[in-house]
C-alpha cells in the first residue's frame, strides 16, 4: 500500500513544451499533500440499438491531464513557479506579469511501490495565495498538462536536487498598504490568478496539440475591521486604490507583493457580539506606470 509520507513532486523546466530535456536534473518540490497528477477523459457512449438493449461499447475521449499544487509559502521554494504563473522572468529580484510562456515536467513518485508518472507541458493556470490570523500562509498552483505518462518502475533522476528547507511565512510577521498607507485594521487577504489556459486539440490525437493562454484575471479580497468608512466609500465611490503586503521570515528573506492599481466589487459588513468586519473583493487592472497588474519584489 502506498503511503503519502512516501510520495513526492519534484520537476524540471522543458525548453520544448511537452519534451522532457534529454538529462533532466529534477528539483524537488515541496506541497502539502493534495491529489497527485489526474488525467480526465470524456466517456464516449456508443448510440448503437440493439434487440436486447445493451450498450454496444463505449470510449474514452481526449487526454486532460492536471496537477493541483498545494503549500506552505516560503522564501526560494516557488520562485520557478510564480514566473510561470505571472508569464514573467525575475529581474533583479522583481517580477512581474508578462507573457512568456513557461513549462515543466513533473514526476510524481511513490518510493515505497518504485513507481513513477510523469506530467509532460505543465503550465501553471491558476494561482492563490491566503494570508489568515495566526496561520502560516498557503497557497495553491493548479497546472494543466500536454500528456500524462503511464506509471514506470524507473525515475526521470535518480539524484533530486533536494528542496529548500526556509520556514514558511506566517501571518503575523510583515506589513500591509491600502493605497500607499500602512493600515493596521486588515484581518485576512486573499489572492487568486486565474490565467484562462485551455487545451487545445487536433484530430487524431489524444493528447493536446497546444494550451491556449488568457488573460491574466488577479481578483481577491480583504478583510478588516470596520473602524471608519474609508475603505467602504471606496466601493461606493468606485475609486480606484492600490494593495501592498510584504512576508517576512525569522531569517529576514521577504517578498512584497505590490498590486498597483483595484477596484473594490463589494463591501459588505459581517456583524458580531464583539466586533464588525467589512470583507471587501477587489479586481486588480493594468497600471501604466508599473507596466502590470502584479508586481512581487524579492529579498533574498
Amino acid at each position: 500500500m502506498a503511503e503519502g509520507s512516501r510520495r513526492y513532486l519534484a520537476y524540471v523546466a522543458e525548453t520544448v513544451w511537452g519534451t522532457t530535456p534529454a538529462t533532466p536534473a529534477l528539483k524537488m518540490l515541496r506541497c502539502t499533500g493534495g491529489a497527485g497528477i489526474k488525467v480526465d477523459r470524456q466517456s464516449l457512449q456508443s448510440q448503437e440499438m440493439r434487440s436486447d438493449r445493451a450498450v454496444a461499447d463505449l470510449r474514452l475521449g481526449n487526454k486532460q491531464p492536471s496537477l493541483e499544487v498545494p503549500f506552505e509559502f516560503s522564501a526560494g521554494s516557488f520562485d520557478d513557479f510564480l514566473e510561470a504563473a505571472l508569464f514573467g522572468t525575475w529581474a533583479t529580484n522583481v517580477l512581474k506579469q508578462g507573457v512568456a510562456r513557461k513549462s515543466f515536467t513533473i514526476e510524481e513518485g511513490f518510493s515505497d511501490l518504485a513507481q513513477y508518472q510523469s506530467l509532460l507541458g505543465a503550465m501553471v493556470n491558476t494561482m492563490s495565495l491566503a494570508v489568515s490570523p495566526n496561520a502560516i500562509v498557503t497557497g495553491s498552483f493548479g497546472l494543466i498538462g500536454k500528456s500524462a505518462s503511464a506509471f514506470g518502475g524507473t525515475p526521470l533522476d535518480a539524484s533530486i536536487d533536494p528542496a529548500p528547507t526556509t520556514s514558511p511565512f506566517d501571518s503575523y510577521t510583515g506589513s500591509i498598504k491600502e493605497g500607499g498607507a500602512s493600515v493596521a485594521v486588515v484581518t485576512s487577504l486573499s489572492l487568486s490568478l486565474a490565467n484562462g489556459l485551455e487545451a487545445l486539440f487536433s484530430l487524431f490525437d489524444s493528447a493536446a496539440q497546444r494550451i491556449g493562454a488568457g488573460r491574466a484575471n488577479l481578483s481577491g479580497s480583504i478583510s478588516a475591521y470596520f473602524d471608519s468608512v474609508a475603505l467602504a466609500n471606496k466601493f461606493l465611490s468606485e475609486t480606484a486604490s492600490s494593495l501592498e503586503f510584504t512576508l517576512t521570515d525569522g531569517a529576514g528573506k521577504a517578498y512584497t507583493f505590490l498590486i498597483p492599481r483595484i477596484k473594490y466589487t463589494g463591501a459588505n459588513k459581517s456583524i458580531s457580539e464583539n466586533k464588525v468586519l467589512v470583507d471587501l473583493p477587489f479586481q486588480a487592472l493594468h497600471d501604466s506606470t508599473e507596466a502590470t497588474c502584479l508586481k512581487i519584489t524579492r529579498v533574498p
